[in-house]
């Protein structure tokens, strides 16, 4: 793989890690909204893997109210479609949080979870 390539590679894993964006960014109380978490189950998110975990967030809560007549292997926040794009994002999301590790570690110990506040 040449040197160029490796780049393109790199910069569209840490494009396409959405998950790991939301939670790296994120106050220790944010809105369900804000983070497109709208539906979700989920009551909070750690920071340690925090992309990780907001992809499962995707999938575990109620179907998109606009979406009409969902059937029932769609994910939870995504109006069609299998849930392929939440589960490659988490392998994306997997990498980011690895090297963000030790960031997450101390915001984790420092500020707890992420909140999510209803709206």
């Amino acid at each position: 793989m040449t040197m160029s390539r490796s780049w393109l590679v790199l910069g569209a894993a840490l494009l396409s890690a959405c998950g790991s964006y939301h939670t790296l960014r994120s106050d220790d109380v944010v809105d369900a909204s804000d983070l497109r978490l709208k539906g979700t189950y989920c009551g909070a998110i750690p920071r340690v893997y925090g992309g990780v975990v907001w992809d499962a967030c995707q999938l575990y809560g109620e179907p998109p109210a606009d979406s009409g007549n969902t059937p029932p292997s769609a994910p939870a926040n995504y109006a069609v479609g299998p849930p392929i794009l939440p589960v490659l994002d988490m392998a994306f999301s997997g990498v980011i949080d690895t090297l963000a590790l030790p960031y997450t570690l101390y915001r984790q110990n420092r500020d707890g979870s992420i909140e999510l506040r209803r709206d």
